[in-house]
């Protein structure tokens, strides 16, 4: 491919986009955001090590892929609590929960329509009660 072309066309694409979606071209990264995304109190570091019987260095990799997309972020329960790396925990942010909501509502077809015509999408099983997309900027 032409680089030139290449990057012009690239270049039109915000660059939020792309690194907030390049993450989940990983199996490991979407694991961890999913088991994320369905916990409303989030998870802590060891909680992910243990439910994915995963080595510390793999699970780390995919959580700095994950925070630096902006998908998910570190936070801790209380002041004291802030730079401990034991006490803080990991979960969805807004463009994290917006994200999965609407890829479930442009990709999926309708659970509601026989065929692919119809014009409502599924929505995210994530998006039901606990976890709903919000505005840009609402967290």
């Amino acid at each position: 491919m032409n680089e030139t072309i290449l990057e012009q066309h690239i270049s039109k694409i915000p660059s939020v986009i792309i690194n907030a979606t390049a993450p989940l071209g990983n199996q490991k990264a979407w694991a961890i955001f999913i088991a994320l995304l369905e916990r409303d109190e989030g998870l802590r570091f060891n909680q992910i090590r243990e439910l994915f019987e995963a080595e510390p260095p793999e699970v780390s990799r995919a959580l700095k892929v994950l925070t630096n997309a902006g998908l998910v972020s570190r936070q801790a329960r209380s002041l004291d609590d802030v730079g401990n790396a034991e006490a803080s925990f990991y979960v969805p942010t807004t463009l994290g929960k917006t994200l999965i909501a609407a890829l479930y509502r442009g990709l999926l077809p309708s659970r509601e329509g026989a065929g692919p015509t119809r014009a409502h999408c599924q929505e995210s099983p994530f998006s039901a009660g606990r976890i709903t997309a919000s505005a840009p900027g609402e967290e």
